[in-house]
């Protein structure tokens, strides 16, 4: 990997934020219409002078342009009646006590309200707040998809339950149980690239097998320039029926590639790896039975890990959607990153240790709720 790619691989950090900012609210019939965002604007200050922080970003130079153009108020805000996105980044104004925005702030009680016009629907709308020094959001899609791709994010009502990968050096962790299930073979169109290649179409996702939820981790590399562990969970119901089914598509696979399938023991159950399918870098897939779930991962070393020993932290096991990005391991692995390929961009260092977030189906609304939790500040 060349300095180009390095840059690649670090590509999605920046929009992060963005997609941290983007969400979503009740949507009233007497608020403006287009597209609107309102704020405290010693608030807005210091949510732009965190964004600053990214640096070497294009996010942290759009922010600092943006704190340089606020006016010096108690509240401001813009409102774009054409729903235009491009124009809630400038002309930003001072809001006074009988300015719709401003009402609309105060009696939401919060730091900062958004909202987003839509095609169809009701708007998108979100509203942010500073609690102990960490950046809370209360995020509300009103009509999000069902089905796809994207509704396998889609939380319903029921608990997602307790993590099933271990957490020690876990980058990012995401376990979800979708508002209408786990419909993966419906994500894989018939003779499709990925249903000859992988043979997708298989009595693993029939929902009879499994217990409609997922869950995934993302771990530290183990060293400068190796690829971060992965694994994927699949809650199922009946154990001798995943297990049937998992081998089956094991078996499918060695019909038409040219691998071989290898035993693979350990405490948390039995399964098999692919050593020879090496079709990406350090690729070489496995599967474990547990006593509640198939686990895959990217190779017997990722699996080892997912495995090692159960979550160590405290989880909301009641919500039916939760995500952990560890910030300052995602920093340890951009080094790593660096290390390797000198001449690489230096990692970025964030103004925030973690995200902690959580969904779940509000009416059919998805409601989301984010915290990004603060560094840690060392004593004087």
């Amino acid at each position: 990997m060349d300095n180009r790619r390095a840059r690649r691989a670090r590509a999605w950090i920046a929009p992060l934020a963005l997609v941290l900012l983007a969400g979503c609210g009740h949507s009233d019939p007497g608020e403006p219409s287009g597209a609107w965002w309102a704020g405290r604007g010693p608030a807005v200050r210091e949510l732009l002078g965190q964004i600053a922080q990214l640096e070497g970003t294009p996010l942290a130079r759009r922010a600092r342009e943006l704190a340089a153009a606020l006016p010096a108020c108690e509240s401001v805000g813009v409102h774009a009646p054409d729903g235009g996105l491009d124009r809630l980044a400038e002309g930003a104004r001072c809001l006074g006590e009988g300015d719709p925005l401003e009402r609309i702030r105060r009696a939401s009680g919060d730091d900062l309200v958004f909202a987003i016009p839509r095609a169809r629907g009701a708007a998108l709308r979100g509203a942010l707040r500073f609690e102990n020094g960490a950046v809370a959001l209360d995020l509300r899609w009103p009509d999000p998809p069902a089905e796809g791709a994207l509704g396998l994010f889609v939380p319903g009502g029921a608990a997602a339950g307790p993590d099933r990968l271990a957490s020690e050096n876990r980058l990012v962790h995401l376990r979800v149980r979708p508002r209408a299930g786990l419909d993966l073979e419906a994500l894989v169109p018939a003779d499709s690239q990925a249903d000859r290649l992988f043979r997708l179409k298989s009595a693993l996702f029939a929902s009879a097998v499994i217990d409609g939820t997922w869950e995934a981790a993302v771990y530290l590399p183990e060293r400068p320039g190796g690829m971060p562990g992965a694994a994927l969970a699949l809650g199922f119901h009946f154990r001798d029926a995943a297990v049937a089914a998992m081998e089956h598509f094991v078996a499918d696979l060695q019909r038409t590639w040219p691998v071989h399938r290898v035993e693979l023991r350990g405490p948390a159950g039995n399964g098999a790896c692919l050593p020879d399918l090496n079709v990406l870098p350090e690729l070489a897939p496995c599967y474990v039975a547990t006593a509640d779930a198939i686990v895959v991962g990217w190779n017997p070393a990722s699996i080892a890990r997912a495995l090692a020993a159960p979550s160590s932290r405290p989880d909301a096991s009641d919500a039916p959607a939760r995500l952990d990005l560890d910030l300052a391991l995602v920093q340890r692995a951009d080094d790593l990153l660096a290390r390797a390929f000198p001449g690489s961009q230096p990692p970025l260092h964030w103004p925030w240790s973690r995200v902690l977030a959580s969904g779940r189906d509000d009416g059919g609304a998805l409601v989301l709720r984010a915290t990004l939790v603060p560094l840690a500040r060392t004593a004087s």
